[in-house]
């Protein structure tokens, strides 16, 4: 609710009742996707004190073990988790794998941030899980189509925060890509 309400304040309201967030702490967040950036967020959502799972087939349970992470099936993490965070990259098998049916297994009032890749969600589905209720709030740095299609069924709702693929728009971010860039091309001129 941290974007609705400063855009309350910056209309001269006060509206302290309407924006009442949840706690995090004892939630169950499950990061669907464990690789450098899921293993990441698993760790630092560990430190805000809550439960955290992960899906990934290709994950070493070892590795999610050493953080304190349970690997589950895609399913167990749809009925488990409160919160989901979404690092899988966009192949055949996850294009649409967030749709109807996946939310109809979730628990009423999850929570999703979708920071991977547009397409692994629904998006007429998830406006739908929205409205039911299904689904609380998402947040969403991707869209199937960017920029997101005139509209689209998720942009303009006051449950959803939408941000334009800022995912990795840091300067340092920007920066280290810069960096890889010209030591590739440095490794090519010198024959590597």
């Amino acid at each position: 609710n941290v974007a609705q309400a400063d855009a309350s304040m910056k209309e001269g309201k006060w509206a302290r009742t309407k924006y009442v967030g949840v706690s995090l702490v004892d939630k169950t967040l499950a990061v669907m996707g464990f690789g450098k950036v899921g293993s990441e967020v698993a760790r630092r959502a560990k430190g805000l004190g809550m439960k955290v799972i992960a899906h990934d087939p290709y994950a070493s349970a070892d590795r999610a073990r050493a953080i304190g992470v349970e690997l589950v099936s895609f399913d167990e993490a749809l009925g488990r988790g409160d919160f989901f965070s979404l690092h899988m990259p966009l192949t055949d098998s996850t294009k649409g794998i967030f749709n109807k049916a996946a939310f109809a297994k979730m628990k009423k009032g999850a929570r999703i941030v979708n920071v991977a890749r547009g397409e692994v969600i629904n998006e007429a589905d998830l406006a739908v899980a929205l409205e039911e209720g299904t689904v609380a709030q998402a947040a969403l740095d991707v869209f199937c189509s960017e920029p997101p299609e005139e509209g689209n069924p998720l942009v303009n709702r006051p449950d959803v925060v939408c941000t334009p693929h800022l995912g990795a728009s840091t300067v340092e971010a920007q920066e280290g890509v810069a960096v890889e860039i010209a030591e590739a091309v440095l490794g090519a001129l010198n024959g590597e």
